[in-house]
């Protein structure tokens, strides 16, 4: 029988998995949308939308394979960008019922009774193109999203590449009444110094803490020894167990964030990081009090079991 992740949280540091939408499209299945928009509008039509889970998915089911062989302990849902109205300017609106619920159950049939699987939401680019006024709409559409991945029967929620706090707050107060679990993981850019509305790292672990994340933390845009000055900010800030999935990509010292550098999308392995810097990040884990630690984008199987070596040298 499996744990609820709550529990697990409580005795050991749960390794997640790694990135599905750039490792997916590296072998030809999602679309980057780099040939039709500038990359990081959000404007386009269909950059890294998820259609892939009922379109191509024995594609879904053996990357959701090789994670659980590599020691992920929880399988994400392919359900980043799968709201209602990202899906409406990919095209595929009217599937957001499939999507959502294909894509959880390709993970249940995967995890089986060997790990948890989680429903991905992330933000939903509203805020990004229509500003804060957008936030009424923003809950609308993160709502309808949980409740599709809550019938679908999901264990938890995780909260991801949320840019701004204030639509953070929102997915936090959908998933509290929506009864589920959540991770909460920030996404910072161009620095790490604080979120796109002005909050530190410490502020936004404060505020997703007190609305009830069982975790919370960062995700994506920085590689592990980038992103660990934040999560450092963030242990100080608060009690609740860390959650983090840095990318696999490199970044400067002008700009922390991969997806704001020239490199993205289309030459990406010319700034990938080694599976080391994950295994390093994997011993580090314990004592930097990170309970939930997977990856984000560049992170494939091979990333996921550097990390589950990494933790167990640390025991």
């Amino acid at each position: 029988m499996k744990s609820k992740l709550t529990d697990l949280l409580k005795t050991s540091v749960v390794l997640g998995d790694g990135g599905y939408l750039i490792e997916l499209e590296r072998r030809g299945y999602v679309d980057s949308g780099s040939r039709r928009e500038k990359v990081g509008t959000g404007r386009g039509s269909g950059q890294f939308t998820p259609e892939v889970a009922i379109e191509n998915p024995d594609a879904l089911r053996e990357l959701h394979r090789e994670f659980l062989r590599a020691g992920s302990q929880a399988l994400q849902a392919l359900t980043f960008f799968g709201t209602r109205e990202k899906l409406n300017r990919a095209g595929y609106g009217a599937q957001t019922e499939s999507i959502n619920a294909t894509a959880v159950k390709l993970a249940k049939e995967i995890a089986g009774d060997r790990a948890l699987v989680a429903g991905s939401v992330s933000r939903t680019q509203l805020v990004e193109r229509e500003g804060m006024g957008a936030l009424g709409t923003t809950r609308d559409h993160i709502a309808e999203q949980i409740r599709l991945l809550k019938d679908a029967g999901v264990d938890f929620l995780i909260l991801e590449t949320f840019f701004h706090l204030a639509e953070m707050k929102v997915a936090l107060e959908c998933a509290a009444a929506s009864g589920l679990p959540a991770v909460a993981t920030m996404s910072f850019r161009p620095l790490i110094t604080q979120c796109t509305d002005g909050h530190t790292p410490a502020e936004c672990a404060r505020v997703m803490a007190d609305l009830g994340a069982v975790a919370v933390g960062a995700n994506c845009e920085q590689d592990p020894a980038r992103m660990l000055p934040l999560l450092r900010e963030m242990r100080a800030a608060t009690s609740v167990p860390l959650a983090a999935q840095p990318a696999a990509f490199h970044t400067t010292e002008q700009c922390h964030s991969f997806t704001c550098l020239p490199q993205f999308p289309d030459e990406l392995e010319t700034i990938q990081i080694s599976r080391r810097e994950f295994e390093k990040f994997g011993q580090a884990a314990r004592a930097e009090g990170i309970g939930y630690v997977g990856g984000c984008c560049g992170c494939n199987a091979a990333y996921i079991r550097a990390l589950a070596d990494g933790l167990a040298a640390s025991k």
